[in-house]
């Protein structure tokens, strides 16, 4: 009982969490922009706009009827959406171009190196790479890869061919970047390493399929695989090992039944 209000709780947590820092950063967001539309209304006034406007009695009714500092107050936010949702875009197009990439790439390299802010801003632009890399391409296939001798090899996934400077240092022009996660859990950890292709073995296996042998340390293979239905969205769900007995007991049951 204890143990299901507490998991309630946490999952309750990690919904709002995300969502309240959300609507935080975009309430700031908006703010700054507001700010920066200062000089804007002092442009306007300077130009007698304003001033055309309470000469043919629109402020004035506005004032009466109440809602002239409502009306101010929503413009100043509508417009403040829209100049971010075009910085935004513009910073998105820049994303895309390849001198673009290069610019961005020397901004979060001096925003990375400045202490405090430099770790917090790192670690919200991994969040929106792994938005941005969510797809399952980044694991290309699934492998045997050997290890500790020729009789025994681990599973695998395959993400990009090793950089040059790898295979110079290891004098082995033929490498392949191989991501070994841990049984039962691939989020919670897992090795980087880069292997000589010829130790990396092909494998008649789907990446789903290689996926939920590993979340069920090899439970679901074979004869039993189809009787215990986990992919690859249950990595995000399942993140401790009592989390994926239960989700395993629980087909079981409904098998049963």
């Amino acid at each position: 009982m204890y143990r299901h209000f507490w998991d309630v709780l946490l999952t309750g947590v990690a919904i709002i969490v995300p969502v309240v820092i959300t609507l935080y950063l975009a309430q700031l967001a908006i703010g700054l922009v507001r700010e920066a539309l200062s000089p804007l209304i002092l442009f306007v006034q300077h130009f007698g706009i304003v001033y055309r406007f309470q000469q043919i009695g629109v402020i004035s009714l506005l004032i009466e009827l109440d809602v002239y500092y409502l009306l101010v107050e929503f413009l100043a936010e509508f417009f403040a959406l829209i100049i971010l949702f075009a910085v935004v875009m513009v910073v998105g197009s820049v994303g895309h171009n390849r001198y673009g990439e290069q610019i961005i790439d020397v901004i979060d390299l001096t925003i990375a190196s400045i202490p405090g802010v430099g770790t917090v801003y790192k670690s919200f632009r991994r969040m929106g790479d792994v938005m941005l890399d969510s797809e399952t391409e980044n694991f290309q296939d699934i492998k045997l890869v050997r290890c500790l001798g020729e009789e025994m090899y681990v599973l695998g996934f395959e993400t990009s061919v090793a950089p040059m400077s790898v295979e110079n240092s290891a004098d082995n022009d033929d490498m392949v970047a191989m991501f070994i996660p841990m049984a039962p859990n691939p989020v919670t950890g897992g090795f980087l390493t880069y292997v000589p292709r010829d130790d990396v073995l092909d494998i008649e296996m789907t990446v789903e399929d290689g996926v939920r042998t590993i979340l069920t340390s090899g439970v679901a293979t074979g004869k039993n695989a189809d009787n215990v239905q986990l992919g690859l969205s249950d990595i995000q769900n399942v993140a401790r090992v009592d989390q994926l007995q239960d989700t395993l007991r629980i087909e079981r049951d409904e098998e049963s039944n």
